[in-house]
Order: structure tokens, then C-alpha cells, then sequence
């Protein structure tokens, strides 16, 4: 998967639009700035790729002028933008349920994440994967789809209920009192992966809408519209390494998760013009390099995260991907966020 391939349902795009364009920008000149050809965006079945979604987001960013961008448009955001998709979870019959069937469908309607639903004996919850980097607007993702799980949670179970918390994956941004003002609840950051985490006995509920006739023809018809550029074997490969970097698995162990045979998955993955080893090599770099700019992570936990031996090959390698040291990339990472604050405060 890389950031050129068309796999971001236009129905996203639009609703990621609507919050600069009701605050008076006009959807032509944000496809002017970002060059991309706008005009047609409401009939447009062509998907978008990540790097046009960034190129945007990067445009209507800047005119926002506020930090906390992402919680604010994904605030906008109405659940009717997921489609049929939306359907079927909403009419599951427990939160649990929904959050199950909104990672699993979550990961056809937005390949660049991997959602995982997970269970623990006193709370559910899904957790986020980037299965390509979303760097520098991981900030952004994880802001927007954050605040949009905490809308639907909301909806779904009453305005008075709260999530038992909601985990970022880098440290606590400059303007966090925004996260702690729309999102309302316990937040945790520096952590591993982003985190989506609810109260076991309140998911197990039963769910006002229920209906379970509805929700499963709703996924029949959703999964019937799935074309194959959704289900994408690198992307799978993807999705399940970024759960085992600290552990890399075998290709024939990733051939048998997958239920194909190692030769079938070489073949494949061939076909999608790279390797088994190439999408090692590129989750790696992707990951040490959001963690670098992201988190506060030390280099040896960066390291031993990465299935590295030692500090001293995870430094060759990020050498060799980026020319650079890890050490002397986040010292010029840290160099420029603090001209850059210097700037601002002279403004």
C-alpha cells in the first residue's frame, strides 16, 4: 500500500469538506490550492489517494488557523458518511457489537487504518494500526476519528455517558485542553496505539436500535459493493504486521494467518509489484519515524518496539532509510519545533 493508490471512498472526502466550506471556503479553491480538480466532487465515484486526502488536509488546515483542527472537523462530522456501512452498525444489538462490526467494515472503508476490536475483563474497545504513515497529519486522523467514536458513543447510549478512555499515540499535544474540553473524558498519551475504550457492562447493553434483520442484510449489501481494489492483499500483509512489529512473523506464518500458502503469497504480493520484505522494511521506517516526530519514546524502546536486536542496528538501519541517525533526526525535528515556536511568540 503506499500513498498513490486510489483507496479513500470519495463519500469521506466530502464529509472531511464540510466543515471548511460552512466556515466559507469555497470547495474550488481548496482543489486549486491542493491541484486537485474539485468541480465534480458530489458525483465523483473515482476514489482519492492518500496523498490527495493529505494534500487537502494540509490546504484546509492552514485556513483553519486553529491547532486543534482535527477535533473540530471531526466534530462536524455526521454519521451518514459511512453509508450502508453505517447501517449495519448501528442497528447491532450491543455497543460491543457495533464496535466489532465498525473495525471490521472500518477496515474496508479506510484502508490506510487497521481497527482492532479487543476485549479485556473489565472494558472493550478498538485499537488503531497505521497501516501507512499518516505522518505529519497523524494528529489530525487520530483527533477526527476520536471525537466522531465519542459522537456516535454518545448517540448510541446517551449524551450523559462517557468512554472509560481514549489513548493517543504521541505526546500530549501543546493545546490539550481542547481534547480535554470536546472530548470530555480520561485521555491518556505517549502510548503504543491509539485506543478507542468503553466500559464492558455499559457495550454489553442492549442497543435502542437493535435490530439484527436490518444490521445483517446492511453489511450483505455493503460487502457486496466492495470492489476488489478494497481488498487488497498487501494491505492485509500491512494490517497484520503493524500488529507484530515488536515480534516480526515468518512470511509462511503471516501465509497461514492468511489461510494461502507462503508460494500463493509471494506470487501475490509480487503481482502488487513488492515483498514480504519490502513491507517489513517499509513499516519499520514508517513507524520509527512517527514515533521520532510523535511520541517521547526513548531510541532503545524504539528499538526493542521494532523487533530490532540491538540499538546499534536499529540506528544503522534508520541510517540507511533516512541518512540520518535516529539521535540526529529527532534533535533537528526538536531544533525546528522550537524556531518555530520562537517564530510564533515573535509574531
Amino acid at each position: 500500500m503506499d500513498r498513490f493508490k486510489p483507496y479513500i471512498h470519495p463519500q469521506y472526502v466530502i464529509a472531511s469538506l464540510q466543515y471548511p466550506l460552512d466556515n466559507g471556503i469555497k470547495l474550488h479553491d481548496i482543489g486549486k490550492a491542493a491541484a486537485i480538480n474539485l468541480d465534480n466532487l458530489y458525483s465523483r465515484t473515482e476514489y482519492f489517494t492518500l496523498d490527495e486526502v493529505m494534500r487537502l488536509i494540509k490546504v484546509t488546515k492552514a485556513t483553519s488557523n486553529i491547532p486543534h483542527y482535527g477535533l473540530k472537523n471531526g466534530n462536524h462530522i455526521q454519521f451518514g458518511c459511512h453509508g450502508i456501512a453505517g447501517i449495519s452498525i448501528l442497528y447491532q444489538s450491543t455497543y460491543a457489537e457495533c464496535l466489532q462490526t465498525g473495525s471490521r467494515l472500518g477496515n474496508l472503508l479506510f484502508p490506510p487504518l487497521e481497527l482492532e476490536y479487543f476485549e479485556t475483563p473489565d472494558h472493550v474497545g478498538i485499537r488503531l494500526y497505521e497501516c501507512v504513515s499518516l505522518a505529519p497529519y497523524t494528529r489530525y486522523f487520530m483527533e477526527w476519528i476520536m471525537i466522531h467514536f465519542r459522537n456516535i458513543f454518545q448517540f448510541l447510549l446517551g449524551p450523559d455517558k462517557q468512554p472509560a478512555y481514549i489513548a493517543f499515540p504521541y505526546s500530549r499535544p501543546d493545546y490539550s485542553q481542547y481534547y480535554e474540553e470536546m472530548l470530555a473524558c480520561t485521555l491518556k498519551f505517549d502510548v503504543e496505539h491509539a485506543e478507542f475504550v468503553v466500559d464492558r457492562k455499559l457495550a454489553e447493553q442492549e442497543m435502542p436500535l437493535a435490530n439484527t434483520s436490518i444490521s445483517a442484510q446492511a453489511e450483505s449489501t455493503f460487502l457486496t459493493s466492495i470492489t476488489d481494489k478494497e481488498l487488497d492483499i498487501t494491505r492485509e500483509v500491512r494490517a497484520l504486521l503493524a500488529r507484530h512489529l515488536d515480534a516480526v512473523p515468518s512470511l509462511e506464518d503471516v501465509a497461514e494467518l492468511l489461510q494461502v500458502s507462503s508460494r500463493t503469497l509471494r506470487r501475490n504480493l509480487k503481482k502488487q509489484g513488492t515483498s514480504y520484505v519490502e513491507i517489513v522494511e517499509d513499516l519499520r521506517r514508517e513507524t520509527a519515524i512517527s514515533k521520532l516526530l510523535n511520541s517521547n519514546q526513548s531510541i532503545t524502546d524504539i528499538a526493542i518496539s521494532l523487533d530490532f536486536y540491538d540499538t546499534s542496528s536499529f540506528s544503522k538501519a534508520f541510517k540507511r532509510w533516512t541518512g540520518q541517525s535516529p539521535r540526529a533526526f529527532r534533535a533537528a525535528i526538536s531544533e525546528c519545533s522550537s524556531t518555530a515556536s520562537l517564530a510564533h511568540s515573535l509574531c
